[in-house]
């Protein structure tokens, strides 16, 4: 008998625990929209008790028709609260939305709720500065999201030692800056940073590739770009850059195949534009107006691509000038080994003049030492034989 006691308060307890259990839903709301937070109930004909909580502290009360306790941020659906619907809408949701809600309904029904919030990316930057640098951006970002760098052909990740900074404005938005500085060999690879938000909903996308070119001036110059073969749909923007002055070539649309220009020396092949071939055909270019950097700039959907071609135009009269002063240089050149040698060759003659000057006095000391040598010998031998004057 004590056996089939303890089982029944087994299965009451575990009944208890079912019927204790409260459902929980979890809600995602989108920073500046607004946001319902489900709450749901078994309709009566009396009066309908709805009390909403965040954190345990009461943000709205009803009891009755004429009591209530609200703000202009939060509100029921009134028109439905009679069929059971007690869900609550949250108006311009901002980050300080996010928490644990509660829904208690006529003292009886509870749910919880766990909203978050997320303001998503909406755009995602690439470009580079005069020092070499990369920076890969994207603005007004909730919670914040976490950068990554590849290339292609890839690099070891010890290659890519980027620098990230994430700062929160006023509202609580993080604005990201990602800074990559540029190998040496950077023309050979393709830069890409993807932004992934912090719950993985999404992910962004921008690559940048780096070229040079250099090209006679008034020579019809095409600098290329092509859109990547997942890149169905794009946006095109040409534009021009030099001495920090940014200036629009033209634009174009793949959906709609229309294109606008803002330099006349600047066009697009319609037919090669349809084929995902946007490369930029310069006609005329002047050498010192036209050098400088091209950027073509595609964007999609969640991606950006950049291709950035620096342009170095070299004038006719810059060529002839440069000729001239390689003919004249190698005219002083040449005149400066001539004297080069002139004086070696002079130093060279006078050194054996004098040379010779030495052998020719060292030959004459040499012949008068010998006839001094033979001159004392016959002196001696002549005091000798010579009679004296006091033998007489």
């Amino acid at each position: 008998m004590s056996r089939t006691l303890y089982g029944a308060y087994v299965v009451l307890w575990i009944f208890s625990l079912v019927e204790c259990k409260v459902p929980e839903v979890r809600v995602t709301c989108i920073v500046s929209e607004d946001c319902i937070l489900p709450c749901s109930f078994t309709p009566n004909n009396g009066d309908v008790n709805i009390k909403w909580y965040k954190q345990d502290a009461l943000i709205l009360s009803i009891q009755s028709a004429e009591q209530r306790l609200s703000n202009d941020q939060v509100r029921l659906f009134s028109d439905n609260v009679s069929k059971g619907n007690a869900s609550l809408l949250m108006k311009q949701v901002d980050t300080r939305s996010k928490g644990r809600y509660k829904c208690v309904v006529n003292n009886v029904t509870e749910t919880y709720v766990i909203a978050t919030v997320e303001a998503p990316i909406s755009a995602i930057f690439i470009n580079t500065d005069p020092s070499g640098l990369i920076r890969c951006s994207t603005k007004d970002v909730y919670p914040a999201p976490q950068v990554q760098w590849s290339t292609k052909p890839s690099l070891p990740p010890a290659a890519l030692q980027a620098i990230t900074h994430m700062a929160p404005g006023g509202k609580g938005l993080f604005t990201v800056e990602s800074v990559l500085k540029q190998q040496n060999n950077s023309l050979d690879h393709i830069y890409v940073c993807n932004i992934t938000s912090k719950y993985g909903t999404q992910t962004w996308t921008a690559s940048l590739k780096l070229q040079e070119i250099s090209s006679s001036e008034g020579q019809d110059l095409i600098i290329p770009c092509r859109a990547p073969k997942d890149l169905q749909s794009f946006s095109l923007v040409w534009t021009f850059t030099t001495v920090n002055k940014t200036t629009d070539v033209l634009e174009y649309d793949s959906r709609t195949h229309k294109s606008s220009r803002s330099w006349d020396h600047g066009e697009l092949e319609e037919e090669n534009a349809l084929k995902g071939d946007v490369s930029l055909n310069l006609q005329k270019p002047v050498g010192s107006k036209h050098s400088g950097i091209y950027t073509c700039a595609l964007s999609g959907a969640k991606t950006r691509h950049l291709i950035q071609t620096r342009v170095v135009f070299t004038s006719k009269q810059g060529k002839d000038f440069l000729k001239y002063n390689l003919w004249m240089l190698g005219i002083v050149a040449g005149l400066i080994a001539l004297l080069a040698i002139t004086l070696v060759i002079k130093k060279y003659r006078a050194k054996s003049k004098r040379n010779q000057e030495k052998a020719e006095q060292d030959a004459e000391m040499q012949s008068l030492n010998s006839a001094k040598t033979l001159e004392e010998p016959e002196a001696g031998s002549k005091l000798m034989t010579e009679p004296s004057g006091s033998h007489s």
